[in-house]
């Protein structure tokens, strides 16, 4: 691995809470949509409504894989993305307390997106991104030293 470490060490130190925040952003979508599909859209037909969630569940999931994907890749403003998705979530299921929804799914619902941002915010994640954004700074140093010998030959 480049940067003088084993592949092997970094996963265990990092791939519990690089998942970590997947998951939670799986779980936090998931909640939203259920949430969503019976407040929001509940006067809908039950054909309109499952469009309805397929579209959502589709725009979440671009949204958080594209984001850990480039997170993953070493570009340290991704992190904003996942943030960013996190609060839409929570910021989407706040009002639907008005609705008066079972309160177990609403409290999860509310929960799951503020310990992804707390995972997100946490030291460890900081330092796997941290050491993300060192390994692709050294690929691309390496990358520049490969085209710089291709071009004396």
């Amino acid at each position: 691995m480049i940067g003088g470490g084993s592949l092997k060490s970094f996963l265990a130190r990092y791939f519990p809470v690089f998942m970590g925040t997947i998951l939670l952003g799986c779980f936090s979508g998931s909640t939203l949509l259920v949430l969503a599909g019976t407040t929001y859209w509940r006067a809908l037909e039950p054909s309109a409504r499952t469009d309805y969630v397929g579209l959502g569940t589709l725009a979440l999931v671009i949204v958080l894989v594209l984001g850990n994907l480039l997170i993953a890749r070493g570009r340290a403003w991704a992190v904003w993305w996942v943030a960013g998705y996190f609060l839409v979530c929570l910021a989407a299921v706040l009002p639907t307390f008005a609705y008066r929804p079972h309160q177990g799914v609403y409290l999860f619902a509310v929960l799951l997106p503020l310990l992804g941002l707390l995972l997100l915010n946490s030291k460890r994640h900081r330092e796997m991104r941290g050491k993300l954004v060192d390994i692709r700074r050294q690929r691309g140093l390496i990358i520049q030293a490969a085209k710089a010998l291709r071009r004396r030959r």
